[in-house]
């Protein structure tokens, strides 16, 4: 419970945000995976990806995403995405594994969080030997896509930089806006809709997250091409129209409760209420 908008948030951020005990537990279950695969294949490479190494995980909801880069003449060359990722499925037997919503991993479903996708890749070098780009398994189309992880988490740490802490912040409590509405738009997509619509110094969370809603609701009404691949490649038709029903509820109803809150009634109990009903549970009650 909270009295004010601002301790109000301050409490939901704690609750939703992803310690370092956390980020053991997960860099523990990367370590044994690769173990494990190391026995079926060559592995040139592995490193954590995603949203916990970026710190921009939220408590017991992220997955730890693991790439994995396998020797291409040995296990890619003349392959399918699908056999790739199925030859993955089949080494890791033992485990309960699965196709993520994407169709770029595979995941590994624990009885305690956090499950785990692998993601097979390929690696692609210049002439003087510098990795320039990944292709991930894409088995919905039947394509590899390029990707460039560690670009992209330069990205997000030198947004951070020049915004301050509340960028970090803002993704997360965007990402658990998402999960308490369906969760129609992956992590990456919101990150890249981060990397977008927030620029300078992002104080005053309220007022920055109803100017996010906004802002971000036009980028998803149309594909976001970010470095080399759509963000949102995923979304069907149907999904999106959703998706930004969400949006519309979200702005409009945030905005509402800035407005209750610094507008002439000062009124923090309205304010916390609709914010609630922005992002769901895990936002604290007034009192």
């Amino acid at each position: 419970m909270a009295y004010t908008v601002t301790s109000a948030f301050n409490t939901f951020y704690d609750a939703i945000n992803l310690g370092g005990d956390h980020r053991e537990t997960a860099n523990a279950r990367r370590d044994r995976l690769v173990q494990l695969l190391s026995n079926h294949f060559t592995i040139l490479d592995a490193f954590s990806m995603g949203s916990i190494p970026k710190f921009t995980a939220l408590r017991t909801r992220s997955d730890l995403d693991v790439m994995v880069v396998l020797h291409y003449g040995k296990h890619i060359q003349n392959r399918t995405p699908s056999a790739v990722l199925q030859s993955v499925r089949d080494s890791l037997a033992g485990y309960r594994t699965g196709a993520r919503k994407n169709g770029q991993a595979v995941t590994l479903y624990y009885d305690t969080w956090p499950n785990v996708d692998i993601v097979p890749v390929a690696r692609f070098v210049d002439g003087n030997g510098t990795v320039t780009h990944f292709t991930v398994p894409d088995s919905n189309s039947e394509t590899w896509i390029e990707s460039r992880p560690k670009e992209f988490a330069d990205a997000i740490e030198n947004k951070s930089s020049s915004c301050g802490a509340n960028f970090r912040r803002i993704i997360k409590m965007a990402k658990a806006w998402n999960a308490a509405h369906s969760e129609y738009l992956t992590g990456y997509h919101i990150e890249v809709l981060a990397l977008r619509c927030l620029e300078g110094n992002l104080d005053e969370t309220p007022w920055q997250m109803f100017r996010f809603f906004e802002n971000a609701r036009a980028l998803v009404a149309n594909s976001l091409w970010y470095d080399r691949s759509y963000a949102d490649a995923y979304l069907s038709y149907t999904d999106r129209q959703e998706a930004l029903k969400r949006f519309d509820n979200a702005i409009s109803t945030s905005r509402e409760a800035w407005y209750a809150t610094y507008g002439a009634n000062n009124d923090h109990q309205n304010g916390i209420r609709l914010w609630r009903q922005v992002f769901g549970s895990d936002f604290p009650t007034y009192g």
